[in-house]
């Protein structure tokens, strides 16, 4: 196996194994109950300044069938509630709960602290370059999904 292959596998383990560590986190916390997925709605929820069900299925790419089905767990477990919009019924918000917002906080500590192990191994001359590098990566791989989509359709 070549160098560059190698490298593509430990950056795939990499990944592999940072969802593993976030869903064993989550799992050891005081929210045991949230899955991961669960964990990202209320993040996206978080992030989002009118959290309708439309906008925050967008920021997660998913449709809003899909994300029905979390935010009624989600809502059930008691970290999110939903409330109609009083200007125009057919929108629902998405309300973070007390609750939700300390699972939110136990979801950034996590965040944080492999950030800092991302980040305390990468030599600050070399920050601008990883940074150049995953953003074309990253562009690269949305390029590709296109492609995959167009492919199917």
């Amino acid at each position: 196996m070549d160098r560059r292959t190698e490298m593509i596998d430990v950056v795939n383990m990499l990944f592999s194994l940072a969802m593993k560590i976030q869903n064993d986190y989550i799992k050891n916390s005081e929210f045991p109950e949230l899955s991961m997925n669960e964990m990202h709605v209320i993040e996206a929820a978080s992030k989002e300044q009118f959290p309708t069900m439309g906008n925050v299925a967008k920021r997660l790419k998913i449709t809003v069938g899909s994300l029905t089905t979390s935010v009624k767990s989600i809502c059930r477990k008691g970290f999110l509630t939903k409330e109609k919009s009083s200007i125009d019924q057919r929108m629902t918000f998405l309300r973070i709960t007390d609750k939700g917002y300390r699972a939110l906080e136990v979801h950034n500590e996590f965040h944080r602290q492999l950030n800092h192990v991302y980040s305390s191994r990468i030599p600050d001359d070399q920050v601008d370059w990883v940074y150049s590098t995953l953003g074309i990566i990253y562009n690269d791989l949305l390029d590709y999904q296109k492609s995959v989509k167009e492919h199917k359709d």
